[in-house]
């Protein structure tokens, strides 16, 4: 089981805590999927807390025109930070605890305007600043321990400037606390609310997405396995099927020649006969191999195309070229030197005849042709005593 596989698996007991190898991709899931909304509604703050300098002219009238300035100010400041943290740093705690932050000091920066006021509306006006701990708490996404934190700072100094607003008496500032702590709980739900919302969403996104790769995975053995020989763990013939109609179509397209290789093991009949089944399998993988590692990586594709008998699809358009190529495998096959004493012709060791032909030969107008002569070509190198190679010498171009 993976790291992540296992961060996964330990989170469906508990999805508050995001295991430590899924941390970084939490992080770019809350930035692609939230991203916006933070910005949003950094913006909407912003918005709102300029807007309440209508009200700062209308209940404490002798800080109008600071109260304008300050927000003014504040609010150029905030653009900068947004533009920083947006879109330079594009760190997500960073994101997520810029508006409590802000709001930790426009807070204060506003605490500051109601004492030094001397407006009798004061008392009545302080009730709002519970705007500052909703604002704060509603819009966090990813860190709840931050905006506990930042919870805990606004509160303390709503409280605190209670305190110094009314000159250290406790009924005043009980009342408000009465009236404060309902708005502090229930903005802290919503926020611990949609935070686990959003771990959850991840891990969900997470488990589905582990599920889309154990699927892709499984397709892919299945079509490796519909496609490759069991015992030399080579193309098949389907692959072989596939693929020579593929190549051929893609000549048709941009009109670049092939050629084709068929292959087969002299006298295997009485060699699995004498030698067993077991002795046979290992044969055939030793000639799939020995044949492979004969082709330049690129240069083609080797197929078992049914018992005794390959196939080796060649990117090789020259004739002379695809001759030395055939003779190299049919002599490496040979020096592997594997023992057949029971062949008729008395040679006493494993070979394999080969017939070889291009798509430019005379007579090759359909992929099947292709086969057919390279079929007559191992035919022919057969009567001809094996061990050899016979290839189509007398080829034209193709109209």
């Amino acid at each position: 089981m993976s790291a992540s596989e296992s961060g996964i698996a330990s989170s469906r007991q508990s999805a508050w805590v995001i295991p430590a190898a899924l941390q970084t991709a939490y992080q770019h899931y809350v930035v692609q999927h939230h991203g916006r909304f933070l910005l949003a509604i950094n913006f909407i703050a912003m918005i709102a807390y300029d807007l309440y300098v209508f009200a700062d002219a209308l209940l404490i009238p002798d800080m109008a025109l600071e109260s304008l300035l300050l927000r003014g100010g504040m609010s150029l400041v905030g653009l900068v930070n947004i533009y920083l943290v947006f879109w330079r740093y594009r760190n997500v705690l960073l994101m997520d605890m810029l508006m409590p932050v802000h709001d930790i000091i426009s807070t204060i920066a506003w605490f500051e305007l109601l004492k030094r006021s001397s407006s009798p509306d004061v008392p009545t006006f302080v009730y709002a600043s519970v705007v500052f701990i909703i604002l704060a708490n509603l819009g966090a996404r990813y860190s709840f321990r931050g905006i506990l934190a930042c919870s805990a700072a606004i509160s303390g100094i709503i409280l605190y400037n209670q305190w110094l607003l009314h000159d250290g008496q406790s009924k005043p500032v009980l009342v408000f606390s009465i009236a404060y702590l309902p708005v502090l709980l229930f903005s802290l739900f919503i926020s611990w609310t949609n935070i686990n919302g959003v771990r959850r969403a991840f891990l969900d996104d997470q488990e589905k997405q582990r599920q889309r790769d154990e699927l892709a995975a499984l397709n892919l053995r299945l079509a490796r396995q519909a496609s490759t020989d069991a015992l030399t763990d080579i193309g098949n013939r389907r692959a072989f099927d596939l693929a020579l109609e593929e190549n051929w179509q893609q000549m048709q397209r941009n009109g670049r020649p092939f050629s084709l290789l068929l292959l087969d093991i002299d006298f295997f009949k009485p060699f699995n006969d004498h030698y067993g089944h077991q002795v046979g399998d290992q044969c055939l993988c030793e000639v799939a191999r020995c044949i492979s590692a004969g082709l330049r990586q690129g240069q083609g594709n080797v197929y078992r195309y049914g018992g005794e008998e390959f196939v080796v699809l060649l990117q090789i358009t020259d004739v002379g070229e695809l001759n030395a190529l055939a003779e190299r495998l049919r002599e490496q096959v040979a020096n592997l030197a594997i023992e057949h004493q029971y062949r008729p012709d008395g040679l006493n060791r494993l070979t394999i005849s080969i017939g070889a032909c291009t798509t430019q030969a005379a007579g090759v107008q359909q992929a099947r042709d292709l086969f057919a002569q390279c079929d007559r070509l191992l035919y022919q190198a057969k009567q001809q005593g094996r061990n050899q190679v016979c290839s189509q010498l007398l080829h034209a171009l193709r109209a």
